[in-house]
């Protein structure tokens, strides 16, 4: 019997498809048994046995043991059923409890809806965290703005400056190397789809910014990330983590993202003019944010016509207050006094970002007479997007600061390395 399926496997790599079609009639009362008792329907377990197999016949090279198919294809099948659970079923339940919301107009069941979807793609994410370490940075930008973003070999390619060809073997790689980490690594990446759908649904995305910051000499002064979250009505800070070289203070490295920073909650979605918001910021400070005006704004980088004003006053608050972004030194948590930091935190801060790129410039007017420029020198950006702050993944930025309270310009390079 298993020499049978060597035979037939054999001729089935070679464009048999007589061979492929004996193969599907020898196990598919097998297939669709394993899916009918898994799914509990049978027209559904007909459909996933016919998933199964066209499954098989795309991936039939990568058998390596042709002696164990009847296992392979089962394995298949179980995937196709996990599928089906994660992605049609959870639909279903989505879809049907968002018509119970609609038809009753019940504000509570919406936001139950939003939640169960909410967890699936938490569930997912932290699998998909997982899978995503295994793989190289380079492979890891790719895979993700495939998957996640949707985006063509062709335009990746476009983006990265390397060919399609460079593309699709980077694609293959993370496949590879993930089939030969872990036993479910075949299927990784078509569970990936899976995760995008849930996401897309929960309406949340996790961003990691990673960035290098020199002297004007060129002597590096420090590095670091920061964490983002990004939900359908707001996008802030989760955490913010660094290391500086020298006996400078930390300002001297991280200028551009930690004057950003600063204010946990950085943007109310949508964006409308004229919108304003209280938040406690960093330091024992209070903020008051507003989105005041589109302008023109013109950079080393290029001239931006429509640029988002955003302007935040810092004042002082109750020493007492907290906010919840985590700031990590040199392995440690930081914690400033309040009164070391407050010259610096406290005053009047100006962003504008141009759609489609991010940010593009800050003028920081400290409440101590200083004043911090923070300009927009060259970037790099995957797609097309309305967003007035996309950072997608594989975007770099390059930024530099001046400030009177330094005695040399601090250039800081960005690169987003996750947004998923």
């Amino acid at each position: 019997m298993r020499n049978d399926d060597v035979v037939l496997v054999d001729r089935a790599l070679a464009d048999d498809e007589t061979a492929f079609t004996m193969l599907v009639e020898k196990y598919q009362k097998q297939v669709h048994t394993l899916a009918w008792r898994t799914i509990g329907d049978f027209h559904i377990a007909q459909d996933i046995t016919q998933e199964t197999f066209l499954k098989a016949h795309r991936k039939l090279g990568s058998l390596k043991d042709s002696h164990r198919f009847s296992g392979w294809i089962n394995a298949i099948a179980t995937r196709c059923c996990l599928a089906w659970f994660r992605e049609r079923h959870l639909n279903s339940e989505l879809s049907k409890n968002m018509n119970i919301a609609l038809e009753h107009n019940d504000p509570y069941s919406g936001y139950l809806v939003r939640e169960q979807a909410k967890e699936a793609a938490q569930e997912l994410r932290e699998i998909v965290k997982k899978w995503l370490a295994k793989l190289r940075e380079s492979e890891r930008i790719v895979v993700t703005l495939h998957y996640f973003d949707g985006m063509s070999c062709e335009k990746i390619a476009t983006f990265l400056g390397v060919t399609t060809n460079t593309i699709k073997s980077r694609l293959n790689r993370a496949r590879q190397r993930l089939k030969d980490h872990e036993p479910s690594g075949q299927s990784t990446l078509d569970d990936f789809q899976t995760f995008a759908t849930l996401n897309e649904a929960s309406n949340e995305r996790n961003i990691k910014i990673n960035f290098d910051a020199t002297t004007e000499n060129g002597k590096k002064s420090g590095q670091g990330s920061a964490s983002l979250i990004k939900k359908d009505a707001l996008l802030r800070f989760s955490s913010f983590s660094f290391g500086w070289e020298g006996d400078g203070p930390f300002e001297h490295m991280s200028i551009a993202l930690c004057g950003t920073a600063i204010t946990p909650l950085l943007l109310r979605f949508p964006t409308v003019i004229g919108d304003t918001w209280h938040q406690e910021g960093f330091w024992n400070s209070q903020a008051q944010t507003t989105l005041e005006e589109y302008k023109q704004v013109e950079v080393p980088a290029g001239i931006f016509p429509t640029c988002l004003k955003h302007k935040s006053v810092f004042l002082d608050t109750d020493p007492h207050s907290q906010n919840n972004l985590l700031v990590i030194s040199n392995g440690e948590r930081y914690a400033p006094s309040n009164r070391e930091m407050s010259p610096y935190v406290n005053g009047v801060r100006y962003l504008w970002f141009a759609e489609g790129v991010g940010l593009v410039k800050m003028r920081y007017e400290h409440s101590n007479g200083n004043t911090t420029e923070v300009e927009l020198m060259e970037y790099k950006t995957p797609g097309k997007t309305e967003e007035y702050l996309p950072l997608q993944i594989g975007s770099t930025y390059t930024y530099q600061s001046i400030s009177t309270y330094l005695c040399e310009p601090v250039t800081e390079k960005w690169r987003v390395t996750e947004n998923f």
